[in-house]
């Protein structure tokens, strides 16, 4: 036992030596294991990652944001389909690093009368790094188009009695000179609609999360 002690004491300067050399290889290999996952990542390589306790997991709670609020949307309009694939495959592109450098921090309008039925979608939108600010009337959407920029609005079409307020709110945008994106999101889809919108100067009419979200992926993410 003594010569055991005795042999670490005189040594001691390099078995320290040797428990630094390995703490530094150690955090070396932490740092370059770092550096590889987020080029990784940033190449879309890859969808999650995870380094110690924390976890890379932005694509997949996307997902799981839009998919929820498709499914609950489907509730409410029956003729709804859910396409996990299509999803996926949105949500992939909104997540190619130049497209998300151009989505965030971009401002969304939406409006609408009853800012609960759209609880989830608006979640879901926040997933992307959007700024989504709503409002609940047409007056309210006019006066904070006075305050800020928005690069794009949403809106239902009826509100309280007025069952063509969206159309009323697009209107008074143009004429003042607005030239932001208008998408209506409406429990109904008739081609009909759809056209009438078109025809109105609005970019969108529809009923799907999925069909909204890519518009503006290619609107604000995409478009160069």
């Amino acid at each position: 036992m003594e010569t055991i002690v005795a042999f670490i004491q005189t040594n001691k300067p390099y078995i320290d030596a040797a428990h630094a050399l390995s703490s530094a290889i150690n955090i070396v290999g932490w740092l370059l294991g770092a550096v590889l996952l987020w080029i990784a990542w940033r190449r879309n390589s890859i969808k999650s990652f995870q380094v110690g306790p924390v976890n890379f997991q932005m694509e997949e709670a996307a997902v799981e944001a839009t998919a929820t609020a498709a499914r609950d949307w489907q509730a409410k309009a029956p003729m709804q389909t859910f396409d996990l694939g299509r999803i996926r495959e949105t949500v992939g592109r909104a997540f190619r690093p130049a497209v998300l450098d151009n989505l965030t921090g971009r401002s969304v309008l939406w409006v609408d009368d009853r800012p609960a039925n759209n609880a989830l979608a608006v979640r879901a939108l926040r997933k992307f790094h959007l700024d989504v600010e709503e409002v609940t009337s047409t007056e309210a959407a006019l006066e904070v188009m006075q305050r800020r920029h928005f690069d794009l609005v949403i809106s239902d079409m009826g509100r309280g009695d007025n069952k063509r307020a969206g159309y009323v709110l697009l209107g008074e945008m143009r004429r003042k000179g607005s030239m932001a994106p208008f998408l209506i999101f409406s429990s109904s889809d008739r081609p009909e609609f759809r056209q009438e919108a078109m025809d109105r100067g609005a970019q969108l009419s529809t009923n799907s999360i999925v069909e909204l979200l890519d518009y503006i992926i290619r609107d604000l993410g995409e478009r160069k």
